[in-house]
C-alpha cells in the first residue's frame, strides 16, 4: 500500500460514519481509527516557565496536554514513528523556540518504511514538542504546539 492510497483511505475514513478500518494485504496491516470530538479526556497540563530558557516539553505517551486557545496543534496525520530529525547525527528540524513558516518540514513520520516529512500549516513559534523522538505515534496524536500570535 503506498503513501496516496493510505491518505485516501484515512480520507475515507474521516468523511464517513465509519469510527475504525483495518485492512490486511500481503501479512501487514494498516488500522485507521477516528477520533471523535465529543471524547473529552482528562490529561495533565504542560507548562514552560516564563522565565525559563525554551526547552523541549514531551508529554507522556497517551496523553492529551491543554492547549491554549492561541496555539496550533500539529497532530500526526498517520501511525508511524517520530523522528525530529532527518539522521540520528543530524539536528532537529525545529525547535522548542523556532519561528516556522508554512510548508516549513517540522519532523519525519515512518509508515511502512516510508519517510514522509510533516510540514507546518501555519506561520508561528513553536513552543511544544509534544511527541518522543524514534517513539511510535498514532494517527491524530498532538506532535507540536505552534504560537500563531
Amino acid at each position: 500500500m503506498n503513501q496516496d492510497e493510505l491518505r485516501d483511505l484515512i480520507r475515507i475514513v474521516e468523511e464517513s460514519d465509519i469510527d475504525e478500518l483495518e485492512i490486511r494485504r500481503w501479512g501487514r496491516t494498516v488500522r485507521i481509527v477516528k477520533r471523535r470530538p465529543e471524547t473529552n479526556r482528562e490529561a495533565p497540563a504542560f507548562h514552560a516557565s516564563a522565565s525559563a530558557p525554551p526547552a523541549v516539553v514531551e508529554a507522556p505517551a497517551g496523553t492529551v496536554p491543554s492547549v491554549d486557545e492561541r496555539h496550533h496543534v500539529v497532530e500526526s496525520p498517520m501511525v508511524g514513528t517520530f523522528y525530529r530529525a532527518p539522521a540520528p547525527e543530524a539536528p532537529s528540524f525545529v525547535e522548542v523556540g523556532d519561528a516556522v513558516r508554512v510548508g516549513q518540514t517540522l519532523c519525519i513520520l515512518e509508515a511502512m518504511k516510508l519517510m514522509n516529512e510533516l510540514q507546518s500549516e501555519v506561520d508561528g513559534v513553536v513552543v511544544k514538542v509534544l511527541a518522543q523522538n524514534a517513539e511510535p505515534v498514532e494517527y491524530g496524536q498532538p506532535l507540536f504546539e505552534i504560537d500563531t500570535r
